[in-house]
């Protein structure tokens, strides 16, 4: 990747200085899916799966998983193995029984410091069920 930037400066000779720096963006980890997204009627049951495999050179570990608002889902978090290396899944759980649009944000946080949480997006839609008219 590479970006560039100009500075301005009160040097007379030298009042704007182009830079330009490129380096390679390193993958943490592949999320598998990125965002969660539950459909349904109130008082069914949502779940979903999401695997997170860790792309650094030593694994990390994920120390804790927290929510924006923890109201509306739960979470459940397991070591597992995807092709022989370590990984995790972190199955989650809609628990609100009421009908609307929900938005929440999982954060997982790991033993390396050198990089911040990462980061799942959890959207709901929930309708109240139709009955049927006769």
């Amino acid at each position: 990747m590479t970006r560039s930037a100009t500075v301005i400066t009160n040097d007379p000779e030298n009042g704007e200085i182009r830079l330009r720096v490129s380096g390679t963006v390193k993958k943490i980890a592949t999320i598998k899916p990125k965002r969660v997204l539950f459909k349904g009627f109130v008082g069914e049951e949502l779940e979903q799966r999401v695997t997170i495999i860790p792309e650094t050179s030593e694994p990390f570990k994920i120390l804790r998983v927290s929510a924006m608002q923890g109201a509306e889902i739960r979470h459940e978090l397991k070591q597992i193995e995807v092709s022989g290396r370590p990984a995790y899944e972190l199955k989650i759980i809609f628990t609100k029984d009421k009908p609307g649009r929900y938005y929440n944000r999982l954060s997982l946080i790991t033993d390396r410091s050198a990089h911040g949480p990462l980061t799942i997006i959890v959207s709901s839609h929930i309708r109240e069920k139709e009955e049927t008219v006769q």
